[in-house]
């Protein structure tokens, strides 16, 4: 604990500063509920509205699995398994969309999010699982290397749209290398 001295004076007299650990809160690790739609919106905010609802579709028709980590029925974290692949590895399932409320970032929580959506490609007697990674976002890179994912190609750029809060078609060109882990 950290103390200042209690001569430290503020507007409203001495003043003792401390630290303290809240209890760590129980963070769970479920399939996408329609009810997280809306709470995932802390990614991109209502413009990535139709995204979310398009992926709930996908999750519903057994195309995508959508896993979360719910931190007291809130999703914190996300990420998606695209059980027919990509164009680019249309036999291999591919995750997607793994991203962590920045706030947590750096506790695990995305490592847990790997480690499941692995675990549930290796159950359905898939032999490799692939993803793709922004050529600019080291620190994504890092953690999929960290969990045996490798670099098999060159970048390119992967082309999507999205229709935005104002009805607007937004069309994202993002360079990306894949990485691919043998299972």
């Amino acid at each position: 604990m950290s103390v200042l001295p209690s001569s430290q004076s503020t507007p409203h007299g001495s003043f003792r500063e401390s630290t303290f650990s809240l209890p760590s809160p129980e963070i769970r690790l479920r399939t996408l509920q329609k009810e997280d739609l809306l709470k995932l919106e802390w990614h991109g905010g209502a413009d990535l509205r139709q995204f979310y609802q398009q992926q709930w579709e996908a999750h519903q028709s057994g195309k995508v699995l959508v896993v979360v980590a719910d931190l007291r029925h809130f999703p914190i974290a996300q990420a998606a398994i695209h059980w027919l692949g990509k164009p680019t590895h249309p036999h291999i399932p591919d995750i997607q969309s793994v991203r962590v409320i920045e706030a947590l970032q750096g506790q695990g929580i995305g490592s847990r999010l790997l480690d499941l959506c692995e675990s549930l490609v290796r159950e359905q007697k898939h032999p490799q699982v692939s993803l793709a990674v922004a050529v600019d976002n080291e620190g994504a890179k890092r953690l999929y290397e960290r969990h045996g994912f490798r670099v098999t190609g060159e970048p390119y750029h992967d082309k999507w749209a999205y229709i935005n809060a104002n009805g607007q078609t937004v069309h994202v060109d993002e360079l990306v290398t894949d990485m691919m882990k043998d299972l």
